[in-house]
């Protein structure tokens, strides 16, 4: 039952004693009655106060996400063949793209620290690379980690040496030099929008161009591109 509840029977039951008690007792009774009634509904309405807390609802404590397990060697290795491919294809377009070098021909400054860190990083990460993955034993451990680290010393270098590049240009090379790179460039333009013969000797033109500044160290070797320009240079005359 309720303490609301018990006080309402109490009170109840000690009025119907008064009554009796006012039949029986007289005046003096119904006196000492009331006292005791008072003193029972201030007990009772204490108890009320009192009753017991309701039971704490403990809410359980969220769990967390299980830690991802770290990638194995053989995924280490794997992403660091596919890094190492999207370094090789930034690169190439310094050597496929005429307008690269003769726009950046800083890429291949061998006196530049940057550079010459980029194209050391990238012989020794061709070194280190293997067509498949070298085993999980501990040599083949060792060899994957090995290059991987290699790939992550290539990336750095390469963003270090693409930076210098580009911010670099043509400054710095005697005025003979940006000439020729200009030249190139825009004899390379011209080439792009011409047809047939004028086309060949637009192509013509930037190979003889791009070999007299490899004669003069402003490239360090005759670029990938050249051979294909030849070859578009006789397909131009010939249709």
């Amino acid at each position: 039952m309720s303490p609301v509840r018990n006080l309402v029977a109490a009170v109840v039951a000690l009025a119907f004693v008064g009554l009796v008690a006012m039949r029986f007792a007289g005046a003096l009774g119904v006196l000492f009655l009331g006292g005791a009634l008072v003193c029972a509904v201030i007990a009772l309405l204490g108890g009320t106060g009192r009753g017991e807390r309701p039971a704490r609802v403990s809410a359980a404590a969220p769990s967390r996400p299980a830690a991802a397990a770290p990638p194995s060697n053989r995924a280490l290795w794997e992403r660091a063949g596919s890094r190492h491919d999207e370094v090789l294809s930034e690169y190439a377009a310094y050597e496929l793209n005429p307008e690269m070098l003769l726009r950046f021909p800083a890429m291949w400054d061998l006196s530049s620290p940057k550079v010459m860190a980029f194209h050391d990083a990238l012989e020794h990460a061709g070194a280190l690379r293997t067509d498949a993955y070298p085993g999980d034993d501990p040599g083949g451990r060792e060899a994957a980690s090995e290059y991987v680290d290699a790939v992550t010393d290539l990336r750095t270098t390469w963003y270090a040496a693409d930076r210098y590049a580009r911010s670099t240009g043509s400054a710095g090379l005697a005025e003979e030099d940006v000439k020729d790179l200009d030249r190139g460039l825009k004899l390379y333009r011209h080439a792009s929008a011409s047809s047939s013969a004028e086309r060949a000797a637009y192509l013509n033109q930037v190979v003889g161009t791009v070999d007299r500044l490899v004669d003069r160290g402003v490239l360090h070797a005759a670029p990938r591109f050249r051979a294909e320009l030849e070859a578009e240079a006789r397909k131009a005359i010939e249709g």
